[in-house]
């Protein structure tokens, strides 16, 4: 399945700063590595509802700078499997975890992304308006501790006495950590797209 991007702007520089990998000649390792994100990472990708590819099937966001850095790459998604694999968070508070670091960072993939992967695990779209506009109005007590907990360390770079017990009484010393991880993800992510201002498509609804 191929999710339609942008009608219409089918020659947009999806690739940002970066060339798009399939404008250029790829190494083994590079092809490689392509090959694994398109039978990986491309499924679960459109499976949440977002597209990792243009209308020709190239790909587009992080995707396309994983496929040019292999090893950074298989690292990188290495990581971020082996959390979504053993994290003591529930898939709708990941969700607030990554969405307030893409709305700090401005992370437009990101956000677009992840607006996706939200409502496919069910966070309410109350909850997704709010996450980008700042207003916490209709929050649950723990998607509230989750949220300030991440905005408070992204955007002070410390977390209050008061926000880090709030976080714990949510979800546990190991909940906590489990957040401190998914949010350095995040980042990394948001750096990278950021750097290379890596565009993306408009947000459905």
């Amino acid at each position: 399945m191929t999710i339609s991007v942008h009608p219409g702007a089918d020659d947009r520089d999806w690739g940002g700063r970066l060339p798009r990998n399939e404008a250029i000649d790829l190494d083994d390792d590079q092809r490689a590595a392509r090959d694994e994100i398109v039978g990986r990472s491309a499924r679960w990708a459109e499976r949440s509802g977002f597209a990792p590819t243009d209308d020709q099937g190239g790909l587009i966001g992080p995707f396309n700078a994983f496929t040019l850095r292999p090893g950074p790459g298989r690292a990188f998604n290495q990581w971020v499997q082996t959390d979504q694999r053993g994290s003591s968070l529930s898939t709708t508070i990941r969700e607030v975890v990554i969405l307030t670091v893409g709305v700090a960072w401005q992370a437009d993939y990101e956000i677009y992304a992840h607006v996706a992967v939200a409502r496919t695990v069910g966070l309410s779209e109350t909850v997704i308006a709010g996450l980008r506009s700042g207003d916490t109005e209709g929050f649950s007590p723990d998607e509230l501790a989750a949220h300030r907990f991440t905005d408070e360390l992204v955007r002070t770079h410390r977390v209050s006495d008061a926000t880090y017990a709030a976080a714990e009484e949510a979800f546990g010393r190991d909940g906590v950590l489990d957040m401190v991880h998914l949010t350095g993800m995040y980042l990394a992510t948001s750096a990278l797209l950021n750097a290379f201002e890596v565009p993306a498509p408009p947000i459905p609804g």
